[in-house]
């Protein structure tokens, strides 16, 4: 990976998008990172933009809020990344491998 991050992950061509319908950002998170685990992979990062992140700080209680260098905080063994090329209705779980976009459908 380059020292952008969030520009490797979105330019990489192994990626899936998913379309999701859930309650709240606990059920999303908890969906990405067992799609990724069951292809035998561990999530490292998760791209979303702000308003999205800032549902998955107020709504996932894991995750920490601890910015340093490009990631803004952590949640189980992800660091978190911000970037506006990414809708309202998506989040993206990436390791060096492979990523996949949950498209979302929030009931709320």
């Amino acid at each position: 990976m380059s020292k952008n991050i969030v520009y490797d992950i979105l330019k990489s061509k192994a990626r899936v998008n998913i379309d999701y319908s859930a309650d709240n950002m606990t059920d999303i998170m908890n969906f990405g990172f067992s799609y990724i685990e069951h292809m035998d992979h561990i999530v490292e990062y998760i791209v979303a933009n702000n308003k999205i992140m800032k549902r998955v700080f107020g709504q996932v209680n894991d995750s920490v809020l601890k910015p340093h260098s490009q990631y803004i905080g952590e949640l189980w063994t992800a660091k978190l990344l911000l970037s506006n090329k990414l809708n309202d209705n998506q989040v993206l779980f990436s390791n060096n491998i492979f990523s996949v976009v949950i498209n979302l459908d929030l009931s709320e």
